[in-house]
């Protein structure tokens, strides 16, 4: 399998991870970050951690999977500024155990955001990348 992946002509990037490939199809370039979220749910706020951030999306990790809506909002608090948006869930992974705590990890796509915040963010990838 490794031969054939080495000698495939790239067309998409491919990545080999644990003995699996997978094209990558993000359109956007991301930017780690650790900067605290909230999301809103039918019962109440949830906390979370944004890990990385895009002009498409965002990586959170929360203590528990929220209850959350076909289209929520979302709040990142970065130390200059609060972004509001509009998401949905792309990818939702469970439980993942980090040291002593167990985290929920979800790619959430924006699906409406102010064009400030989306240049605000364009700038924090081109300053971070």
């Amino acid at each position: 399998m490794i031969k054939e992946l080495i000698h495939r002509p790239v067309t998409k990037l491919s990545v080999l991870i644990s003995g699996f490939a997978f094209t990558e199809n993000r359109r956007h370039p991301r930017a780690k970050v650790k900067w605290p979220v909230v999301m809103t749910t039918p019962n109440g706020l949830v906390d979370g951690q944004a890990r990385n951030i895009s002009l498409g999306g965002v990586c959170i990790r929360c203590p528990g999977k929220p209850d959350l809506e076909d289209n929520f909002r979302l709040v990142i608090t970065t130390k200059d500024r609060l972004i509001l948006v509009n998401a949905e869930v792309i990818w939702s992974n469970g439980h993942r155990s980090h040291g002593k705590t167990n985290t929920h990890g979800m790619g959430i796509r924006f699906t409406k955001i102010s064009s400030d915040d989306r240049s605000f963010i364009r700038g924090v990838i081109s300053g971070l990348t």
